[in-house]
This record gives C-alpha cells, structure tokens and sequence, in this order.
C-alpha cells in the first residue's frame, strides 16, 4: 500500500513535467538533426555558440523544451520559436508550430 501510493506521487509529480513541455513529431520518412537553444541557457551544454543537437527519428513523437525553446533545422536553417505546451510537426521537410490554446494571439 505504502508503496503504490509513493508511486502515484511520482507519476502525479512526473506528469506535469510532461505536461509543461512542448511536443515534437517527426512525419517524415526521415530523421533530421536539430539545434536547441534554450531560454535562460545561452550556448548550451558545451559552451559552443551554437547550443544543443539533437536527432530526430522518422515517425517519432517526442517531449522537449520545458521551459520554451529556439529551434533550428539543420538541413534546412528554418527556425522557429516554441513555448511550453506548443506542438511542432515536421512535415516535407518544415516545421510548423501549433500553439498552445492559451498561448494564442487574436481571441481564438
């Protein structure tokens, strides 16, 4: 008992983590590589001027950037700006981003 109660406190605890970070899909056939500059880390884990890199699978859903991020396609230097909560496809090459619904400008 005492057991499974610690348990629903970490999934409780670890699933808002979750739900704060933005969402990343990948639909292509492909894997792309992707550079990560995150809000408050200027250069990341390395020190480079250029932050961090990241491998994207084909057909993968992954979390990243809990607290909103910049990020840049390698392959094609598009980049765009995501905040927490936000989804990014990438589709035929580009992503696009679906902001979250409280993060939308214009009343809808």
């Amino acid at each position: 008992m005492k057991r499974s109660v610690i348990f629903l406190m970490i999934l409780t605890l670890s699933s808002q983590l979750s739900v704060l970070a933005a969402t990343l899909q990948n639909t292509d056939s492909q894997e792309y590589e992707i550079q990560i500059r995150e809000e408050g880390r200027p250069y990341g884990r390395f020190y480079g001027p250029y932050g961090d890199e990241f491998r994207i699978l084909e057909h993968c859903k992954t979390d990243i950037c809990h607290y909103g991020c910049e990020m840049t396609m390698i392959s094609t230097g598009q980049r765009i700006w995501v905040n927490p909560r936000d989804e990014v496809v990438i589709s035929y090459r580009v992503m696009k981003v679906n902001r979250a619904a409280n993060d939308r400008r214009g009343g809808y």
